[in-house]
């Protein structure tokens, strides 16, 4: 007897298929073989996989990026874990945005990220040893001796495809006002010299929002634009800053970076109906001091806070896959479901009711559908189903 090979690994049947990447957004089977996407078509047939998975009435997506979270688990007080952060949110692609710096991004490369599922790329902070010594400390740039743009960019340069850009913290916990405009400047050194992007936190800056916008670039990320505290996007009469309109219109990515206070339900709802969206949903999903109160959601969760707001799911769903891998550079990888692209994908059921999403200004919006986590697929396997990871 004959046994005829399967010819996909895993087809998922019957679901709705929301891929801005290719501009897909209906019924769609979806089948994997050896890690990758092997075919995306109205139908398959169910008796050519080994595996078949009807998810009728769900939501497919390429595999979630988190652009700015910290997972650098053990390496300093606040990371998470990223098997346990990403994978029931659909996340198949984490960015920890500056937990560690040259002195010590070894130990996160290495040890800490090593056999995790997620695949886990990284920014460099412009500190010599990132987020590690927060709770002795200020903040990392309280001290010049610690910010280095080159050994930060030959870092960079030894790890391509692990470490994707400099961070460098704008904030008035990070950096002395006398000595932000300094470390900005060596940030974006670090960055050009290593041929990278610069990703800026932008919330509660020291200095004005229009001389950290001016250093930015097509491509350069602006992390937690839509805070409520100074120097915010918006002027005394809530409409979008000039220069703010300008840095968008020259290609800088407009990144959610959502927690704490940085994803103003006020300031977002403002922005929406001026036409300025965030490029990019991300989480900032660290694990905070049990006092401090901090609201905190996970990717799949801003997607429907997000649509509450004003966003188009459309353009949501784009905002956590699509365009993160294109700012990463990335999108022939992931970010989409083409044929041949990694196989990434997760698997949403749609809830509506009545929900409430919240900010850490005591903001709240209410709104009618929530995205859940039916299934997360990595590399054409399912690794978080239903509560479990797998």
């Amino acid at each position: 007897m004959v046994t005829r090979q399967a010819e996909y690994d895993l087809v998922l049947s019957g679901g709705t298929l929301l891929d801005p990447g290719q501009n897909i957004n209906d019924r769609r089977d979806v089948a994997f073989k050896d890690g990758k996407v092997a075919a995306v078509a109205a139908r398959i047939e169910p008796s050519s996989s080994v595996q078949e998975i009807d998810v009728t009435g769900k939501l497919v997506v390429p595999g979630l990026i988190d652009l700015h979270g910290h997972f650098y688990h053990g390496g300093t007080m606040t990371s998470t874990d990223a098997d346990e952060t990403c994978l029931p949110a659909g996340v198949t692609t984490g960015v920890d945005a500056g937990s560690a710096g040259w002195a010590n991004y070894r130990a996160m490369r290495d040890h800490v990220f090593r056999g995790k599922v997620p695949r886990l790329l990284a920014f460099l902070n412009i500190s010599a040893t990132g987020l590690t010594l927060l709770p002795v400390v200020r903040g990392e740039l309280q001290d010049m001796r610690h910010v280095d743009a080159d050994r930060t960019a030959d870092a960079i340069k030894e790890n391509p495809g692990f470490l994707v850009g400099v961070k460098v913290r704008m904030a008035t916990n990070a950096v002395s006002h006398w000595d932000a405009h300094t470390a900005l400047r060596r940030a974006r050194d670090a960055a050009d010299k290593a041929g990278v992007t610069l990703m800026v936190h932008v919330s509660q800056s020291p200095i004005p929002l229009p001389d950290i916008l001016e250093v930015m670039g097509p491509g350069d990320i602006a992390t937690h634009p839509f805070h409520r505290f100074q120097e915010g996007i918006l002027d005394k009469n809530g409409k979008i800053r000039p220069e703010v309109q300008a840095a968008v219109d020259r290609g800088v990515v407009m990144d959610l970076g959502d927690a704490g206070g940085n994803g103003d339900i006020e300031v977002i709802q403002a922005a929406i109906r001026q036409g300025l969206m965030p490029t990019t949903i991300s989480t900032d999903f660290w694990n905070p001091p049990p006092d401090m109160g901090r609201v905190t959601y996970r990717q799949h969760e801003l997607i429907g806070k997000l649509i509450a707001l004003g966003q188009p799911m459309e353009d949501a769903v784009a905002a956590a896959t699509i365009r993160p891998a294109r700012a990463l550079g990335i999108d022939h990888e992931v970010g989409s479901l083409n044929s041949g692209m990694e196989g990434d994908a997760a698997v949403f059921d749609l809830t509506e009711g009545s929900f409430n999403w919240e900010d850490g200004g005591n903001h709240t919006i209410e709104g009618g559908l929530r995205l859940d986590t039916f299934l997360t697929i990595r590399k054409g396997a399912i690794v978080w189903r239903e509560g479990e990871i797998l």
